[in-house]
């Protein structure tokens, strides 16, 4: 089936749910949890896959790990030592990354702000399980994007560990059996799917490694996604607004877009930036 979106997916922080003292003011990998990175139209995947292939070989790199970049690292070690260099290599890096055929989407959590409004109303954590709650997002947002434009979603992830990888497909068959597990009351506005409509529009999920040329991008795209929500400028996020990337440019409900979730007060303060 030709005929469809593919959402690769990475995810962004720490997935468990924080009961310490993080706040406002931690870093952004402790105060956000995210699952996303880009969906893209089936025909694209080759050509783009083999555009990040060629972008590797000029610059004599294994593949593209965000974290490595912005430290550094291995590979990464003359973005330290050679400015020149260094320019050359983001004036390409903005030319893969920021392709129209690639659409930024994410579901972000705020870790403190959850623990706030859920750890005392569901104790036991099973019902509003925080990488379940992005995951569901996420996914029910690309689907209707496929919805709109006629087309059936695949979701691939990237490997984390087996108990890990066994809860996301998990969540995917759930989506299928039983729909989301949201309060009906409080997400019927959003015009929640219904466990059909993701039996007819969601085929298969899978994982892959780093090796995954698309991976790749999800990694380098949830990352500015999830970071700006620690109130910094963020240039790769603005770039993606200005380049239209994001999926709340791509769909006509205005309520199917990047979800940010429970930045309540305190939490929220980066919005006004």
């Amino acid at each position: 089936m030709n005929n469809k979106y593919v959402f690769y997916m990475d995810d962004f922080g720490t997935r468990t749910i924080c009961k310490g003292a993080t706040n406002a003011s931690s870093p952004a990998h402790e105060l956000s949890f995210a699952l996303g990175g880009v969906i893209v139209a089936f025909e694209d995947v080759e050509e783009l896959s083999e555009n990040l292939k060629a972008f590797c070989n000029k610059w004599d790199v294994p593949s593209l790990h965000g974290n490595k970049i912005r430290s550094g690292k291995g590979k990464f070690g003359f973005l330290k030592k050679d400015e020149e260099k260094k320019k050359a290599f983001f004036v390409d890096l903005d030319n893969l990354v920021l392709d129209d055929r690639l659409i930024a989407h994410a579901c972000v959590v705020c870790r403190p702000g959850y623990r706030d409004r859920y750890l005392n109303k569901y104790p036991d954590g099973t019902r509003w399980d925080m990488s379940k709650t992005a995951f569901d997002i996420s996914v029910e947002r690309a689907a209707k994007l496929a919805m709109q434009d006629g087309r059936s979603l695949d979701v691939v992830y990237e490997r984390t560990g087996a108990k890990e990888d066994r809860l996301l497909e998990r969540y995917f068959e759930d989506l299928k059996n039983t729909g989301l597990g949201f309060c009906t009351q409080n997400s019927g506005s959003y015009g929640p799917l219904s466990s059909e409509q993701f039996t007819k529009h969601l085929n298969v999920i899978w994982p892959d490694g780093k090796g995954n040329p698309l991976l790749q991008l999800a990694d380098l795209i949830v990352h500015p996604v999830s970071h700006v929500t620690c109130g910094k400028q963020n240039r790769a996020y603005n770039q993606l607004v200005e380049r239209r990337m994001l999926l709340d440019f791509k769909h006509e409900d205005e309520t199917v877009g990047v979800k940010y979730s429970c930045y309540d007060g305190e939490y929220g303060n980066w919005k006004d930036l």
